[in-house]
């Protein structure tokens, strides 16, 4: 029979532990002992992808392959590395059922005796829960650092550098001088000069200031962070954001029916 494999980690720290290494080399002792035909284009990797999500490249040729018809069996170690969520791996085995493709996890193999299809369930619920703990435990402890003076909020704005932590002293925003003259003078031109946000873009545009990422044009977004952030006089926000979804939300797409729209929580 013609098999392909499926391998995932969702951390770099994992790959470069060797989980992705340990898991195909069960992988292909397991097509060597069943006598199938094993090539390399059929050998699938998502390194650095979570469990919690279907839009994995790898993943995705996987089952464009299976709907081709290209193998017959598919070997994964363990339900979780195809799918954390049982919801997921449900519409997968489905999906990979009518493509007339087996589906055989080597660890722990599943039938469909309804003992083995109940440890699939509870398999996926204890992944899922797993997830949700971590999760947890990830905020809370990035609200905790922040609690402790910590700057959170990943890179540096405009007009700012990051200084990491180091000697006890937590990692924290000094200003960069040469950014905060351009942020000084574009408040000067809105306080003193009355100008407008669009007449700003205008007048940074036709000077020698440009933007970190050294084009000549400035985004709107930027200028109009600098001019109403609170972190300009001095304070910084942690937890400012919440996730919800949109007024119009997205009918297709992996992240369709997702909460993708920031929204500032209460004060």
């Amino acid at each position: 029979m013609k098999a392909a494999t499926y391998a995932r980690v969702s951390t770099d720290k994992q790959g470069r532990d060797q989980t992705v290494d340990s898991q195909l080399e069960a992988l292909r002792r397991w097509a060597a002992t069943h006598g199938h035909e094993l090539k390399d284009d059929h050998v699938y990797i998502d390194e650095g992808y979570s469990g919690a999500r279907l839009d994995r490249p790898a993943l995705d040729r996987l089952r464009d392959a299976a709907r081709e018809g290209e193998f017959d069996v598919l070997g994964v170690y363990s339900p979780d590395r195809l799918a954390r969520r049982y919801a997921y791996q449900v519409l997968l085995l489905e999906e990979l059922r009518k493509a007339s493709c087996a589906v055989e996890f080597i660890e722990r193999p599943i039938s469909d005796d309804p003992h083995d299809q109940l440890l699939l369930q509870i398999q996926g619920a204890i992944a899922e829960y797993e997830r949700a703990v971590l999760g947890e435990r990830f905020r809370r402890g990035k609200l905790q650092k922040a609690r402790a003076g910590h700057w959170i909020a990943g890179q540096a704005p405009y007009g700012y550098r990051y200084v990491p932590n180091r000697d006890g002293v937590p990692g924290h925003l000094e200003i960069e001088e040469v950014e905060a003259e351009v942020v000084r003078m574009v408040y000067r031109w809105l306080i003193d000069e009355r100008m407008t946000v669009r007449q700003i873009l205008k007048r940074l545009a036709a000077g020698p200031w440009r933007p970190r990422n050294g084009k000549r044009l400035w985004s709107n977004s930027l200028v109009h962070r600098v001019l109403s952030d609170p972190l300009y006089s001095g304070t910084a926000y942690a937890n400012r954001h919440v996730l919800v979804a949109p007024r119009r939300p997205r009918t297709a797409g992996p992240r369709a029916g997702q909460p993708t729209c920031r929204k500032d929580r209460p004060r």
